[in-house]
């Protein structure tokens, strides 16, 4: 038994082909793409894709507004299916939760702090790396000398070499860094939708 589907409007993966506990993904020949169907026995150019066997999967992702289901497997390695039809998304997803009755289903919409943690932290290193340098400006503007007693690139230098920079051009770094890390967080966190997952 075997089950496919032709995805002419994906770049990455223009076929989908479920064969014996395996996914295959890739762009066959058009010709062979073409003469493919549900009778179908000559398979040959499944050689010619990438090909998942179920036993090397940990896990299975799919996020709802999303364009990929994402595979996890081996030790670090990741595959995604594009499929920008959302149907055609789900319907692929409930065959594999169908196919692999011994992962387990789960469904969630990740927390806030969960999904948006990378951009929190880099509002929060950008915003000490800020007080720091501007807190050492000030003083300098103010008259204060500072000499580093090792040399060497360590953080106080960075952070010295900045302020050195002056109060002036360190706001208008900050701000200008502010921004695009505020933008990134909210892009990040309208993209929070439902996950569901498939795991080992």
């Amino acid at each position: 038994m075997h089950k496919f589907w032709k995805l002419s409007d994906s770049r990455s993966n223009k076929l989908i082909f479920i064969k014996d506990k395996c996914i295959y993904k890739g762009n066959p020949n058009p010709v062979e793409l073409n003469k493919l169907n549900t009778q179908s026995s000559n398979l040959a150019f499944l050689e010619n894709l990438l090909s998942i066997p179920y036993s090397y999967i940990k896990s299975i992702e799919n996020q709802e507004g999303k364009n990929q289901i994402k595979i996890f497997f081996g030790k670090e390695s990741e595959e995604e299916l594009i499929i920008n039809n959302e149907n055609t998304k789900k319907e692929v997803f409930n065959f594999l939760k169908q196919d692999n009755p011994s992962f387990k289903y789960s469904s969630e919409t990740p927390s806030v702090l969960k999904y948006a943690k990378a951009p929190l932290f880099a509002l929060l290193f950008i915003s000490i790396i800020f007080i720091w340098s501007l807190y050492l400006a000030i003083k300098i503007e103010s008259g204060v000398e500072y000499e580093l007693v090792r040399g060497g690139a360590s953080i106080t230098a960075i952070i010295l070499a900045i302020a050195n920079l002056g109060v002036f051009k360190i706001l208008g770094g900050f701000l200008f860094l502010l921004v695009i890390t505020v933008f990134a967080l909210i892009k990040r966190l309208s993209s929070r939708s439902e996950t569901e997952f498939l795991k080992r």
